[in-house]
């Protein structure tokens, strides 16, 4: 190891040990806690044998804590800030550790609270002339505990370029672009489920009624006046399930230019256990597992495979279904890959416009 890199490694220890102090601090608070009381700690680092600087943190009284992404880079740029993964305290991401290198060979390390800026420590930079493997520690710091106001969201749903989440007060909070005509803008009251389309947004309150806003261009809002027990938004049309099992849907039959009749509001007869409405097709549950679609086929959204699912999600142009072993199968447009769903088991899907995501 030369001497450059071993100073710049052991500059690295030192940021970190001040930095320390600060997110050991906040380590001490219990997670979840809205308190005046102040916390303490100490940043820990170490070098190894290859160069590179291991990092933590030590509460005061508390055993070491190490971040996932831990290391600082042999050659990164100067004065480039690089983050750690979130540093966690009881289930909870109280912030990330930041360092850089400086030009003159130092690393500085800084500490961002989740919900806070920057903080620079007073000793931010780690002497020369340490030994390989010895944890050094920064000294004490103390500084206020941080306080647990974010939102805690029982579900949430992503629309064309906006997204809405569930609170579990029953409140809907969105965000995003809102030039549809307001689809960001969630009504006021109680509602147990929310579904975010392509320019709107619906949601299902607690007596069972769908309340649609946003784009209103061929009546994607107008929800009927009639109970429901779930409902789905999709790019230009609404589906709700109603208590019977039957499935309803309104807003447009068409594409988004008026031609050709597509049928994506034609829900066909019977009972459905879920219902999915997705770019100009929508995508129904039967109760025996079976997944039945409508409107458009034009890239083979609809052509469901045969056997049992558990769950299905209609996407832009393509669609997914759970098995009940956990599989996840997909069929429709797939120049993009959209379709290649991994192997192994899932226990929630979810198709966008142009991607998949699952939930392991």
């Amino acid at each position: 190891m030369t001497r450059t890199a071993r100073h710049i490694a052991v500059t690295t220890l030192a940021a970190l040990a001040a930095v320390a102090a600060i997110i050991a601090v906040l380590s001490a608070a219990p997670a979840g806690a809205q308190s005046d009381d102040e916390a303490s700690g100490r940043i820990v680092a170490r070098l190894l044998d290859d160069g590179r600087v291991e990092f933590g943190w030590q509460p005061a009284g508390g055993e070491r804590v190490l971040p996932r992404q831990r290391y600082f880079p042999a050659a990164p740029g100067h004065n480039r800030w690089l983050r750690s993964s979130p540093v966690e305290v009881a289930g909870r991401a109280i912030g990330r550790i930041n360092a850089r290198l400086l030009e003159d060979g130092r690393i500085e390390f800084a500490f961002t609270p989740t919900d806070g800026e920057r903080i620079l420590p007073p000793s931010r930079y780690f002497p020369a002339g340490i030994t390989h493997h010895r944890w050094l520690r920064s000294t004490e710091i103390t500084i206020g505990a941080l306080e647990d106001d974010a939102p805690d969201y029982t579900a949430v749903s992503a629309g064309g370029a906006h997204t809405c989440g569930l609170l579990d007060t029953g409140a809907v909070e969105c965000w995003g672009r809102n030039y549809y005509g307001g689809q960001t803008d969630a009504r006021a009251g109680r509602f147990s489920a929310i579904s975010a389309g392509g320019g709107h947004t619906c949601g299902l309150r607690e007596t069972g009624a769908v309340e649609c806003w946003g784009s209103n261009s061929v009546g994607q809002t107008n929800a009927p006046s009639k109970h429901f027990s779930a409902v789905s938004a999709g790019d230009w049309h609404s589906c709700g399930l109603r208590e019977t099992g039957a499935v309803e849907c309104w807003g447009s039959n068409e594409d988004d230019s008026g031609w050709p009749h597509y049928g994506q509001t034609d829900a066909p007869a019977g009972r459905f256990s879920a219902v999915s409405a997705g770019g100009r097709h929508t995508c129904g549950l039967r109760e025996t597992g079976a997944v039945e679609c409508w409107g458009s086929n034009e890239d083979g959204q609809m052509d469901a495979p045969a056997g049992r699912f558990s769950s299905v999600s209609a996407g832009g142009r393509h669609t997914c279904g759970l098995r009940e072993t956990g599989a996840v199968e997909c069929w429709g447009y797939n120049e993009d890959g959209r379709a290649d769903a991994p192997a192994g088991r899932f226990s929630a899907l979810s198709a966008g416009g142009g991607h998949t995501c699952g939930l392991r």
